[in-house]
């Protein structure tokens, strides 16, 4: 948009408000309890804000004996896959064992008959069986390396593109490894270009340059969501279109004002945001929760949680170009921005030292060469809350020009000490009153 003027940016903004309404209403149509478009709709719309309310759910006792014998076969088993996914607050009225029953019984059939009706090619049963795989992954262990070795075999054949990539998306959630993408260069299908933004979002695609990419990918899909006919769409692609079109502007909307100072002003917050961290004490409460921070692994859920909610290309343990033998993984990365975050855990104050020249080493291999990340944020959460120690490490570490800022928080006053194996809460953390309300819904 780029050189029009104050008339021409607001037809533009007009006409994509206009598409944003007519996807919305386009999807109503499959917004109803078990229907599959809906259930795919709603999955890859997670975290996106639509004008409608979602009414997909199918796991109601009426649902299920309306239902009953969909169970038996891929469509239903996807549905369930999908539902108990996604609404898992929900009880589940017995499904869970119907589900592993029916994921029994597929595993018996050829999944390429000759007629090629198959559930492998319909992007939205392979979902939602891959999601089921999930659910049943403790239960029936067999069926997650059944699904792998039908996505390797040889006979799968993808119609166009978007089933190939709907492929390596499932084989991305079942491996946890995402999909090298490359070649975006000549992808000119709207669809396509949303299917690829939703895989990067999710975490099941890498892309070359994250940054340049992800650009390129932007700017085609509002392009393109222009020059559409809504109509046209099948609910699948209205639903990838209006998921990539809503975070496409969310994130257009914060880069005019999120800048890279304020990744350490969110992590500042830290301290204030652990108030609420539950250490309950046993005499206080029938059902004591405590959450446990014991390794850099829980540090990364946090921070992931505070900084996701403001950063929405926020990506997980970002892959950064080997060095010699090594490869290397930083724990966030924010491409717009080119900020790379690294998170350590401190048991000791004599850790301090160690962990200095782990980051002062770590960040010469993570930003050698200046691509897309050129700037590291280092986040250290102290659980020896050595305070003496934090000032040292943070002259140390921001000698080095590209490392921008240090976050150093310590351990909140009711978690134990490492070690320790319980601590009463502090008395300030939260009112009796607030607590015991808390507490009565726990099981």
């Amino acid at each position: 948009m780029t050189g029009q003027g104050p008339g021409a940016q607001t037809v533009v903004v007009a006409q994509l408000a206009d598409q944003m309404a007519a996807l919305d209403l386009h999807l109503g149509v499959a917004n109803k309890p078990g229907d599959l478009d809906g259930l795919f709709a709603h999955h890859v719309l997670s975290s996106v804000d639509v004008s409608f309310a979602w009414e997909v759910n199918p796991l109601t006792a009426q649902w299920l004996d309306q239902h009953t014998d969909r169970l038996r076969h891929a469509p239903g088993l996807a549905v369930l896959g999908f539902a108990l996914y996604d609404f898992r607050s929900h009880r589940d009225l017995g499904m869970n064992e119907r589900l592993v029953d029916g994921l029994r019984d597929l595993m018996r059939r050829d999944p390429f008959p000759a007629d090629r009706t198959t559930f492998v090619t319909d992007r939205r049963q392979l979902l939602g069986i891959t999601l089921a795989a999930l659910v049943a992954r403790d239960a029936l262990l067999a069926f997650h390396s059944w699904l792998l070795d039908v996505l390797h075999d040889s006979r799968f054949r993808a119609d166009d593109p978007r089933t190939d990539l709907a492929r390596r998306h499932s084989l991305a959630v079942l491996t946890d490894d995402p999909a090298p993408l490359g070649g975006l260069a000549g992808v000119k299908n709207l669809p396509e270009l949303c299917m690829v933004h939703w895989m990067s979002i999710a975490s099941t695609a890498r892309l070359a340059d994250p940054a340049a990419d992800l650009q390129l990918i932007q700017r085609r899909i509002l392009t393109g969501l222009l020059r559409t006919d809504i109509a046209d769409l099948s609910t699948c692609d209205a639903a990838l279109v209006r998921a990539a079109a809503g975070r496409i502007i969310d994130a257009s909307i914060d880069s005019t004002v999120l800048t890279r100072s304020h990744v350490g002003i969110v992590l500042r917050r830290f301290p204030a945001a652990m108030k609420r961290w539950r250490w309950d004490d046993p005499d206080d409460v029938r059902h004591p929760i405590r959450w446990e921070v014991n390794s850099e692994r829980e540090i990364q859920d946090i921070v992931w949680i505070m900084l996701r909610s403001v950063f929405s290309d926020l990506v997980d343990e970002e892959p950064l170009p080997r060095l010699g033998h090594s490869s290397y993984r930083a724990d966030f990365g924010i491409p717009r921005l080119g900020v790379l975050i690294e998170l350590k855990y401190v048991r000791s104050a004599a850790e301090f030292k160690k962990i200095e020249k782990e980051i002062l080493e770590d960040s010469i291999a993570y930003l050698r060469e200046r691509g897309t990340y050129t700037k590291l944020i280092v986040f250290i959460y102290d659980a020896s809350a050595s305070n003496q120690e934090h000032d040292v490490t943070t002259a140390a570490l921001l000698e080095r020009d590209d490392i921008i800022d240090v976050i150093i928080v310590s351990r909140p006053s009711q978690l134990p000490a490492p070690g320790t194996a319980t601590a009463t809460p502090a008395a300030a953390f939260t009112p009796r009153r607030s607590r015991s309300r808390r507490s009565s819904s726990s099981p």
